[in-house]
């Protein structure tokens, strides 16, 4: 096994998918990465951003990934349905998705696939596909997946998925109580990538709080605490053009210079 992390961030917008050129640059699909660490596959999250690309272009080759979802929000599972792999019969996926509400993962997805919000069920998926609840610490091959329970309506899941010395925390729909959740600072400490949730402004934090999501000064201070060695800001509001996120990115980096805001189609290799 290569002690290597491959990442590519396929939607970086939060609450729905929007398009137009004022979101060209950023990208207006919702939220998903691909993620090869070592010889595993891993696809975070299946927002529409899942069906951007072909996944062969990424992972060339692979019939077998491990899906990593956050939570079952609408918006990170609009690709679900839709994606090809699945209807593969050669295709295997392992699907995580922690059980909530008294709902095991097969049974949260199925309140979007299935009649009448959808025409089929899971069980039209040709390929092999396994459903599994979310522990603490599992491990994928010889990738080890540590997970934490989120700040979030209804319940997310943050993952830090580790490859040797390599590690990338997926803190996405987090609304953290302070500038230092010493929790969540002790989980993430000395990522090698920290993938973090950043959709409001503080002032319109005001408006929305309880909503579930971070503020972008918020999470720079958590950044910063955490010592990641990179840092991106994800789940951009879909209101946000790329003329505000280009500004409010120079500001961030003014105060951190170890923080970016997170661009669909943007590669990282660790």
């Amino acid at each position: 096994m290569q002690d290597t992390i491959r990442l590519k961030l396929l939607g970086v917008r939060g609450t729905v998918p929007v398009h137009g050129e004022q979101f060209r640059q950023f990208g207006g699909a919702t939220s998903c990465a691909f993620l090869q660490a070592g010889d595993e596959a891993f696809i975070l999250d299946a927002g529409t951003g899942l069906l951007t690309q072909p996944v062969g272009s990424f992972f060339p080759d692979r019939h077998h990934f491990t899906m990593l979802l956050s939570h079952a929000h609408v918006d990170h599972l609009m690709g679900l349905p839709m994606f090809s792999p699945l209807f593969d019969s050669e295709g295997c996926c392992d699907i995580y998705l922690k059980t909530r509400n008294g709902l095991s993962a097969q049974q949260q997805v199925e309140q979007l696939i299935a009649p009448p919000l959808w025409p089929i069920r899971t069980n039209a998926f040709k390929g092999k596909i396994r459903f599994h609840d979310v522990l603490p610490t599992f491990r994928v091959g010889e990738v080890q997946v540590d997970t934490m329970d989120s700040i979030h309506p209804g319940g997310s899941t943050i993952y830090r998925i580790s490859c040797g010395d390599k590690s990338v925390v997926y803190a996405t729909d987090f609304e953290p109580a302070d500038d230092n959740p010493e929790a969540f600072c002790e989980f993430a400490r000395g990522c090698s990538l920290l993938l973090l949730d950043a959709q409001y402004t503080d002032e319109e934090y005001l408006r929305v709080k309880g909503f579930g999501h971070s503020t972008i000064s918020r999470s720079i201070a958590i950044a910063r605490r955490c010592g990641a060695e990179r840092t991106l800001l994800i789940h951009h509001d879909p209101n946000r053009t790329d003329s505000q996120l280009l500004e409010f990115e120079q500001a961030a980096r003014q105060e951190y210079p170890g923080i970016s805001f997170g661009r669909a189609g943007e590669e990282i290799c660790l």
